[in-house]
């Protein structure tokens, strides 16, 4: 047994027994402490903290890491960084929730972490893992809006299902993999709220983005890159539009019609935002 210090866990003031080294800080000794190897919350557990400073940028982002596998100092590593061990049935590891982070930013140090655990062998996300990533907007996504979203669902999302069908190679390029049952496509038959659908609405505050699994570094941020500008692309050209009651009614009959049409602009932007992303991962 390695000599025992303070457990190097938030908050911890237990003694460590077991001894990692760090990647960050110089590659310096650090100690976990049983408790904290062992944790696992429920898997309902939410992690509320917040990372990074509210400035201008109004987009927020959250990680649900599914795991296979990860070592005593992976585990220490994402204890250090914010993220919640949960447990999940679906998975032989632990699910890691991250803290609720103000921009871009703010999580990608946090990426590029994970993305050397898992080239290093401390970290592995198997075949039945996935990174669901939440996109929010501290101004636009709120119960009313989501409930407007879901209501276009189908118009919004079901033209980039079919693209990312047609392009499977481009798919597994930018998401890290192909469609699942757990993270499928979107269809006219669809429900809104269908936890597994790829792109799941069943959030107040959210956009959850079910098919992203962490591959690379590089390949995660820019799925959380095209993440970002998908969500800006529904706040901008369809809910920023939500109360526009004074529409050209010369073209259109009715508001619910002018709206089905923002709701196509919206799509149509999604369809390129994808080509964007993928074709220069």
């Amino acid at each position: 047994m390695s000599r025992i210090a303070m457990c190097a866990c938030p908050g911890c003031t237990s003694n460590g027994t077991i001894k990692v080294d760090l990647f960050r800080r110089g590659g310096r000794s650090a100690f976990l402490c049983e408790y904290h190897a062992n944790l696992e919350r429920s898997y309902s557990t939410k992690n509320d903290e917040r990372r990074g400073t509210v400035k201008v940028h109004p987009y927020t982002f959250g990680i649900e890491l599914e795991t296979s596998r990860t070592s005593d100092k992976a585990r220490l590593e994402l204890l250090n960084d914010g993220f919640l061990p949960t447990s999940d049935g679906s998975i032989r590891g632990s699910e890691y929730k991250s803290n609720i982070y103000n921009g871009l930013n703010a999580l990608s140090k946090h990426v590029t972490t994970i993305g050397r655990m898992i080239e290093s062998d401390e970290m592995e996300i198997g075949n039945e893992c996935g990174t669901h990533t939440h996109v929010g907007n501290r101004d636009m996504i709120n119960p009313e809006t989501m409930d407007y979203i879901r209501r276009f669902y189908h118009s919004l999302f079901v033209k980039l299902s079919d693209e990312m069908r047609r392009c499977p190679r481009e798919t597994v390029a930018l998401f890290g993999r192909n469609f699942t049952y757990y993270a499928d496509s979107i269809n006219e038959y669809s429900t809104p709220t269908d936890h597994t659908n790829f792109i799941n609405t069943q959030h107040s505050y959210t956009l959850e983005f079910r098919l992203v699994k962490f591959i690379t570094a590089k390949q995660y941020m820019q799925a959380v890159k095209f993440c970002a500008a998908a969500t800006e692309a529904v706040v901008n050209n369809f809910v920023a539009h939500f109360n526009d009651h004074d529409f050209d009614r010369t073209r259109y009959a009715t508001i619910k019609e002018y709206r089905k049409h923002k709701a196509d602009v919206a799509a149509n932007k999604l369809v390129k935002l994808f080509h964007k992303y993928a074709d220069n991962i």
